[in-house]
């Protein structure tokens, strides 16, 4: 069974061919949550397309090697314009964050200080990650200490 996948740069449907010399081995990327706000229906679109990619060719026989980032924040302090409507990314999750800890919407247990888009990422990154686990996906944190988490 071969897979066939639209090339946006010729335009037409193709035969799939990895570029590895053995022909057995897949390598791709794809974007990763942006850690500004709890990931969203509109987000999963793009991770579950990646995953079903992942298994598709997994099941027709090939290895592979999938890396899916977290998008880092310095970008997004100053991408007002992103949004529509011309809000700081960081600054609107400051104020959701600090809104939730008042209300006692975060759990108690949630020691977050978020003045620091580096802190805010670090608590929507952590949340995307506990998420992903209780999922069953495979998300390498540290492959030093433990290699068996590569695929």
């Amino acid at each position: 069974m071969s897979l066939r996948l639209y090339n946006t740069l010729t335009k037409r449907e193709e035969d799939f061919a990895p570029l590895d010399p053995d022909g057995r081995t897949v390598t791709f990327y794809s974007c990763g949550p942006t850690v500004y706000d709890y990931a969203h229906i509109g987000n999963f679109r793009s991770f579950l397309n990646a995953d079903l990619l992942r298994r598709t060719l997994e099941l027709l026989g090939y290895e592979v090697r999938h890396v899916m980032n977290i998008t880092d924040v310095g970008h997004m302090t100053d991408d007002a314009a992103a949004d529509g409507g011309g809000e700081d990314k960081m600054e609107a999750a400051k104020k959701r964050i600090l809104e939730d800890k008042k209300s006692g919407k975060l759990p108690p247990n949630v020691d977050l200080d978020p003045t620091t888009p580096y802190a805010i990422a670090d608590f929507y990154a952590d949340a995307f990650i506990t998420y992903a686990t209780c999922q069953g996906l495979k998300v390498v944190l540290d492959a030093v200490a433990d290699p068996a988490l590569l695929p």
